[in-house]
Protein backbone atom coordinates (compact mmCIF):
# COMPACT_ATOMS: atom_id res chain seq x y z
CA UNK A 1 0.00 0.00 0.00
CA UNK A 2 2.80 2.42 0.93
CA UNK A 3 4.64 1.60 -2.28
CA UNK A 4 1.50 2.21 -4.39
CA UNK A 5 0.87 5.55 -2.64
CA UNK A 6 4.50 6.56 -3.20
CA UNK A 7 4.28 5.73 -6.91
CA UNK A 8 1.04 7.69 -7.32
CA UNK A 9 2.43 10.70 -5.42
CA UNK A 10 5.65 10.61 -7.43
CA UNK A 11 3.77 10.40 -10.73
CA UNK A 12 1.55 13.30 -9.67
CA UNK A 13 4.55 15.48 -8.87
CA UNK A 14 6.19 14.67 -12.20
CA UNK A 15 3.05 15.53 -14.15
CA UNK A 16 2.75 18.89 -12.37
CA UNK A 17 6.44 19.62 -12.94
CA UNK A 18 5.99 19.07 -16.69
CA UNK A 19 3.33 21.78 -17.05
CA UNK A 20 4.95 24.82 -18.67
CA UNK A 21 3.81 28.31 -19.23
CA UNK A 22 3.64 29.32 -22.87
CA UNK A 23 6.96 30.69 -24.07
CA UNK A 24 7.25 34.42 -24.69
CA UNK A 25 8.34 35.41 -28.15
CA UNK A 26 12.08 35.93 -28.31
CA UNK A 27 11.83 39.06 -30.47
CA UNK A 28 9.98 42.29 -29.75
CA UNK A 29 6.63 43.05 -31.34
CA UNK A 30 7.45 46.79 -31.34
CA UNK A 31 8.61 48.72 -34.42
CA UNK A 32 11.18 51.50 -34.29
CA UNK A 33 10.38 55.08 -35.30
CA UNK A 34 13.38 56.59 -37.07
CA UNK A 35 14.47 60.15 -37.86
CA UNK A 36 17.31 61.19 -40.05
CA UNK A 37 20.27 62.59 -38.11
CA UNK A 38 19.70 65.96 -39.82
CA UNK A 39 16.00 66.03 -38.80
CA UNK A 40 16.85 65.00 -35.24
CA UNK A 41 19.25 67.92 -34.88
CA UNK A 42 16.52 70.35 -36.00
CA UNK A 43 13.70 68.68 -34.06
CA UNK A 44 13.71 70.66 -30.80
CA UNK A 45 11.04 73.33 -31.16
CA UNK A 46 8.84 75.45 -28.93
CA UNK A 47 5.21 74.77 -29.78
CA UNK A 48 1.73 75.67 -28.63
CA UNK A 49 0.44 73.96 -25.49
CA UNK A 50 -0.45 70.32 -26.06
CA UNK A 51 -2.60 67.83 -24.18
CA UNK A 52 -0.63 65.68 -21.76
CA UNK A 53 -1.07 62.06 -22.89
CA UNK A 54 1.75 59.99 -21.41
CA UNK A 55 3.46 61.92 -18.60
CA UNK A 56 6.77 60.65 -17.33
CA UNK A 57 9.10 62.93 -15.33
CA UNK A 58 8.13 66.11 -13.48
CA UNK A 59 10.46 69.00 -12.67
CA UNK A 60 9.61 72.20 -10.77
CA UNK A 61 11.58 75.44 -11.20
CA UNK A 62 10.72 79.12 -10.70
CA UNK A 63 6.93 78.63 -10.58
CA UNK A 64 7.04 76.45 -13.68
CA UNK A 65 6.32 72.75 -13.83
CA UNK A 66 8.04 70.84 -16.63
CA UNK A 67 6.42 67.50 -17.47
CA UNK A 68 8.09 65.16 -19.92
CA UNK A 69 5.95 63.29 -22.43
CA UNK A 70 7.63 59.95 -23.02
CA UNK A 71 9.50 59.92 -26.37
CA UNK A 72 7.82 63.20 -27.44
CA UNK A 73 8.88 66.30 -25.47
CA UNK A 74 8.33 68.54 -22.45
CA UNK A 75 5.17 70.41 -21.37
CA UNK A 76 5.60 73.81 -19.70
CA UNK A 77 3.03 74.66 -17.02
CA UNK A 78 2.96 78.08 -15.31
CA UNK A 79 2.21 77.33 -11.66
CA UNK A 80 2.49 80.88 -10.27
CA UNK A 81 -1.10 80.43 -9.10
CA UNK A 82 -1.25 76.78 -7.96
CA UNK A 83 -5.06 76.90 -7.92
CA UNK A 84 -5.04 77.82 -11.62
CA UNK A 85 -2.05 76.29 -13.43
CA UNK A 86 -1.73 77.41 -17.04
CA UNK A 87 -0.37 75.21 -19.83
CA UNK A 88 2.06 77.68 -21.48
CA UNK A 89 3.74 75.62 -24.14
CA UNK A 90 5.41 72.47 -25.28
CA UNK A 91 8.98 71.74 -26.30
CA UNK A 92 9.05 69.01 -28.93
CA UNK A 93 11.96 66.66 -28.23
CA UNK A 94 11.76 63.35 -30.13
CA UNK A 95 13.22 60.47 -28.13
CA UNK A 96 12.84 62.30 -24.80
CA UNK A 97 12.96 60.04 -21.77
CA UNK A 98 14.65 62.11 -19.06
CA UNK A 99 15.33 65.74 -18.21
CA UNK A 100 16.93 68.02 -15.62
CA UNK A 101 17.17 71.78 -15.21
CA UNK A 102 19.98 73.89 -13.83
CA UNK A 103 19.82 77.68 -13.87
CA UNK A 104 18.07 78.50 -17.17
CA UNK A 105 19.16 75.37 -19.01
CA UNK A 106 17.00 72.33 -19.70
CA UNK A 107 19.12 69.20 -20.15
CA UNK A 108 17.20 66.60 -22.09
CA UNK A 109 17.89 63.48 -24.10
CA UNK A 110 17.04 63.82 -27.77
CA UNK A 111 17.16 60.09 -28.58
CA UNK A 112 20.89 59.27 -28.24
CA UNK A 113 22.03 62.89 -27.88
CA UNK A 114 22.29 65.03 -24.74
CA UNK A 115 20.98 68.51 -25.48
CA UNK A 116 21.18 71.74 -23.49
CA UNK A 117 18.20 74.00 -24.21
CA UNK A 118 18.51 77.65 -23.18
CA UNK A 119 15.28 78.69 -21.44
CA UNK A 120 16.35 82.25 -20.58
CA UNK A 121 14.07 83.70 -23.31
CA UNK A 122 11.14 81.42 -22.52
CA UNK A 123 9.04 84.39 -21.33
CA UNK A 124 9.43 85.79 -24.88
CA UNK A 125 8.32 82.43 -26.31
CA UNK A 126 11.80 81.54 -27.51
CA UNK A 127 14.19 78.69 -26.80
CA UNK A 128 17.47 77.70 -28.38
CA UNK A 129 19.73 74.67 -28.33
CA UNK A 130 22.97 75.87 -26.78
CA UNK A 131 24.84 72.55 -26.90
CA UNK A 132 24.45 69.05 -28.31
CA UNK A 133 26.57 66.04 -27.43
CA UNK A 134 25.97 63.42 -30.09
CA UNK A 135 25.60 59.76 -29.09
CA UNK A 136 25.92 60.46 -25.36
CA UNK A 137 23.38 57.72 -24.61
CA UNK A 138 22.78 54.21 -25.92
CA UNK A 139 19.91 53.66 -28.31
CA UNK A 140 16.46 53.24 -26.74
CA UNK A 141 15.77 49.65 -25.69
CA UNK A 142 12.57 47.90 -26.66
CA UNK A 143 9.78 48.52 -24.11
CA UNK A 144 9.27 44.80 -23.55
CA UNK A 145 12.99 44.07 -23.15
CA UNK A 146 12.98 41.53 -25.96
CA UNK A 147 15.50 41.20 -28.76
CA UNK A 148 15.40 43.43 -31.84
CA UNK A 149 14.68 41.56 -35.09
CA UNK A 150 17.51 41.72 -37.63
CA UNK A 151 15.41 43.85 -40.00
CA UNK A 152 15.42 46.64 -37.35
CA UNK A 153 19.05 46.30 -36.32
CA UNK A 154 21.38 49.27 -36.69
CA UNK A 155 23.11 47.55 -39.60
CA UNK A 156 19.82 47.01 -41.49
CA UNK A 157 18.45 50.54 -41.13
CA UNK A 158 19.01 53.43 -43.54
CA UNK A 159 22.30 55.24 -42.94
CA UNK A 160 22.27 58.36 -40.74
CA UNK A 161 19.02 57.50 -38.95
CA UNK A 162 18.35 57.59 -35.23
CA UNK A 163 15.75 55.59 -33.31
CA UNK A 164 13.46 57.99 -31.38
CA UNK A 165 10.61 55.74 -30.27
CA UNK A 166 9.18 52.21 -30.29
CA UNK A 167 5.54 51.68 -31.25
CA UNK A 168 3.38 48.56 -31.16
Amino acid sequence: MKIAFGLIAGASLLSVACIREPERPLYTEYRPVLLSRESLEKSITLQSPAKIKSPAKIYFKDNFIFISEQFKGVHIIDNADPKNPVNKGYIGVPGCVDMAIKDDVLYVDNATDLVAVDLSSLSSNQISVSKRIKNAFPELSTPDGRMVPDKYSLESRPKNTVLVEWIK
